[in-house]
């Protein structure tokens, strides 16, 4: 009986050791906004009041030199795994309901690893990495809760998703339409009419409201819906910003104007229950901004899908009362895939086994609060090998330099068949400043000196063109085969009342 209770005793001890660890550890409240672009925040200079945008980026650290993918599926499998998408499988394509691939299951996540340490972890709003198998939808991935949409787009008030056409062989396209919006993995059917982004804020502050502060710390990943396509907002958000001339970029306005009164909202409830100042704010884009949908990357060049910097460049700050420096510009390299390694060891203070995982991304934790020297020397921006008719296209900053050869714009499209995402500088009015013609295939720039790619030096530096081009075969050497499946035909969401629906077992 004594010994059994020393047992109990101890393990109340060791509980109690675990439960004051876990308290003493921060919450994580980190924020992705769907396309937003280098010229979309007013702290930047942008027409568009964001005034708690504003607040927290003016008081926190600004990441001037952090790198996106310039796709969404491939930067947010870069967040949550820690590893470029090539190596994943994932360099070029976006994964779209109904096409059977998605984050591989031999990665790890945030969630994951956050969970292992004792934190509560909640997914909000756009997931974007598969969902034709429950096991690579979110609460499979290491999230206790789940509360969005599997899809890369979706309309904000039907909450509904048109795939693309199917091609049946013939003269005839199907047209795949239905109900995309999940709480954990129950479809939530009553929110038609309501917009998205509301539905999220509420979503957020309802995880907020129930969070027991004396259990363990959070983890949410906040993907807001907003900024991408379709452009709709409630009226009430649109008629804040009538100063604004141009329709696309007024109702784009109203869209973000929507998104800054969300994280008005969540940080005063966090206030209010004393756990702001215990909460680290990560804020971030996927990819540079759609121009064509009121977005503007200016005066950098090119936009979304682009591997300029207008499509990979990034919008992004780290807040939190508690750092040590705070309100500057840091000015380190650092990519998405260090998301990773920076939260699970750096925030959190968890153990991270790097070499199981085959982490490309580094914990720049201290880079960040200090400004200290990152360990970071050089990005593969993109890597994205010749297939069929496309010639193939990669993208590399080491230094000061940076590397594009092939394609430059978008690896989606071919280049003979028009140009969807123009590689000059866009104006707000939407006006193209194209660039000299050149039939050159490959770019180089000085990004320090040339922060807007301007002046392409390559012939003038031949020998860093090929430093930089035998580092880009060194990540060649290591790629896989990428992955972009047709759409099933088994996925029609007419199979299951009209919801799109994992279909594979």
């Amino acid at each position: 009986m004594a010994k059994l209770f020393v047992t109990v005793l101890t393990l109340l001890f060791w509980y109690q050791v675990t439960k004051a660890n876990a308290a003493t550890k921060p919450n994580i409240l980190m924020f992705v906004i769907d396309d937003l672009g280098w010229n979309d925040t007013s702290y930047k200079g942008s027409d568009i009041p964001t005034p708690t945008i504003d607040k927290f980026a003016r008081e926190g650290i600004r990441l001037q030199q952090y790198y996106v993918q310039r796709v969404c599926s491939p930067t947010r499998s870069a967040i949550m795994a820690g590893r470029y998408p090539y190596h994943m499988g994932l360099a070029w394509a976006v994964i779209s309901n109904g096409h059977p691939f998605g984050l591989p299951l031999n990665q790890t996540t945030i969630a994951s690893e956050l969970k292992k340490g004792g934190y509560a972890t909640h997914s909000i709003g756009k997931w974007d990495l598969g969902m034709h198998k429950w096991e690579y939808t979110p609460t499979y991935r290491g999230f206790d809760s789940f509360y969005g949409y599997y899809d890369a787009a979706e309309d904000y008030f039907t909450h509904r998703v048109p795939a693309a056409a199917v091609h049946l062989g013939n003269d005839d396209d199907m047209i795949f339409n239905g109900l995309d919006f999940r709480n954990n993995t129950k479809p939530v059917t009553d929110k038609n009419g309501v917009y998205s982004t509301n539905l999220f804020t509420e979503a957020i502050e309802q995880v907020i409201e129930k969070h027991d502060t004396d259990e363990v710390p959070f983890f949410i990943y906040a993907a807001y819906q907003s900024v991408h396509a379709p452009l709709e907002a409630p009226q009430k958000y649109i008629d804040e910003c009538q100063s604004i001339p141009y329709k696309n970029r007024r109702t784009f306005c109203g869209m973000l104007r929507a998104v800054d009164e969300g994280i008005a909202n969540i940080t005063m409830l966090l206030q209010a229950k004393n756990l702001l100042d215990n909460t680290i704010i990560i804020f971030t884009t996927d990819n540079g901004g759609q121009t064509r949908e009121g977005s503007s990357n200016w005066p950098l060049r090119g936009n979304k899908a682009t591997v300029f910097e207008g499509g990979v460049r990034g919008t992004a700050f780290v807040w939190g009362a508690k750092l040590s420096k705070l309100n500057y510009d840091n000015n380190q390299l650092i990519h998405a895939t260090d998301w990773l390694p920076t939260i699970v060891e750096g925030i959190a203070g968890l153990e991270l086994d790097k070499d199981k995982w085959a982490l490309d991304g580094y914990n720049v934790w201290p880079t960040i609060t200090s400004d200290s020297e990152t360990p970071r020397k050089e990005i593969l921006i993109n890597l994205d090998p010749p297939r069929n008719d496309f010639i193939g296209q990669a993208a590399i900053r080491i230094g000061d330099w940076k590397l594009i050869t092939g394609v430059p714009n978008c690896s989606l499209h071919r280049m003979h068949k028009g140009d969807p995402c123009p590689d000059g500088w866009i104006h707000l009015n939407g006006s193209v400043e194209l660039p000299p013609f050149t039939p050159s295939l490959t770019w180089l720039f000085n990004i320090t000196a040339d922060p807007y790619e301007r002046n392409n030096i390559a012939d003038k530096y031949p020998d860093v063109v090929k430093q930089l081009k035998e580092r880009i075969e060194v990540y060649n050497a290591t790629h896989i085969k990428q992955l972009a499946p047709p759409i099933d035909l088994r996925s029609d969401p007419a199979l299951f009342d009209d919801v799109w629906t994992p279909w594979l077992h």
